[in-house]
């Protein structure tokens, strides 16, 4: 990773388009994937500003949650891709994005610190050479998901009739990330559910490949160790992969009511450190 902080999830919309500012210099970020309304709002809005054709998925089409939160992630994973690539042709010129990219690097990176010699290097082919490694070195910020696990509402034809466990908010939300073309984390929070979390293993892209890489990671937001160990064991037993815990208390959160006693991140960090040999 280029950076040492990740911008959360910020309700339903107000990260909802932060990859598109701020991917393209290394710095991942969380989108929420659970109101497919004002993502498809979203679509057409980022796909006419880039002269791109629109189509419409209205939501009386089938499957139309899961298709109109793919398209979207599919949208901005394209742009993303686009803005990388332009700005890695940009000259190492003083106010370039090419230049930001580097200089918004923590201080301790190895990256920033090769930037800033190369910088100092008068011109000739050596310095055309260090930039060029330092071009293969950028990496974009991750464009991760959100899903509320427990924000899973059932949901019904015109005619009245059960469209299916398998179309409730939350597993057409996770449903439509698994079927996107990003290769980033899906961030689970707000508690444990254990149809989504069962639904996992219904795709590959969740499990490792040959060479033991993952397409797709699992996130899992938790208030203590106690969640945690309980969820990751849940999913251990289906053969998934927890890559990272992002811990969130009660009292540090206040957008959320956890069923803690209310400790602070500390202690909370601390029974993490003590307890790890058991995970």
């Amino acid at each position: 990773m280029s950076h040492t902080f990740h911008i959360p999830v910020l309700g339903l919309g107000f990260s909802i388009d932060t990859p598109l500012k701020v991917a393209q210099y290394g710095i991942s970020s969380a989108i929420s994937i659970v109101d497919d309304d004002l993502i498809e709002r979203m679509r057409d809005y980022h796909t006419k500003k880039n002269n791109e054709p629109y189509v419409a998925i209205k939501k009386s089409s089938p499957d139309s949650r899961a298709r109109r939160i793919t398209a979207y992630l599919n949208l901005v994973n394209d742009i993303v891709n686009t803005q990388f690539e332009n700005l890695k042709a940009e000259a190492f010129d003083a106010g370039s994005n090419l230049c930001r990219y580097f200089e918004l690097l923590p201080e301790n990176s190895q990256l920033k610190q090769g930037y800033e010699l190369m910088m100092e290097y008068p011109d000739c082919e050596r310095k055309t050479i260090f930039q060029n490694i330092l071009r293969r070195k950028m990496v974009k910020g991750s464009i991760d998901v959100n899903i509320m696990a427990k924000v899973d509402k059932m949901n019904f034809t015109a005619d009245g009739e059960y469209m299916g466990d398998e179309n409730t908010d939350a597993l057409a939300s996770l449903r439509s990330f698994a079927e996107s073309n990003l290769q980033s984390s899906v961030v689970l929070s707000a508690g444990m559910n254990p149809r989504l979390y069962s639904y996992l293993e219904k795709f590959d892209c969740f499990f490792p490949d040959k060479t033991g890489s993952l397409n797709k990671k699992i996130t899992l937001k938790v208030s203590d160790f106690r969640s945690a160990f309980i969820q990751a064991k849940f999913l251990a037993k289906k053969g998934l992969w927890v890559s990272e815990f992002r811990i969130e208390s009660g009292l540090n959160c206040g957008g959320h009511a956890f069923a803690t006693e209310g400790f602070l991140l500390g202690p909370i960090l601390k029974e993490f450190r003590e307890k790890e040999v058991l995970c």
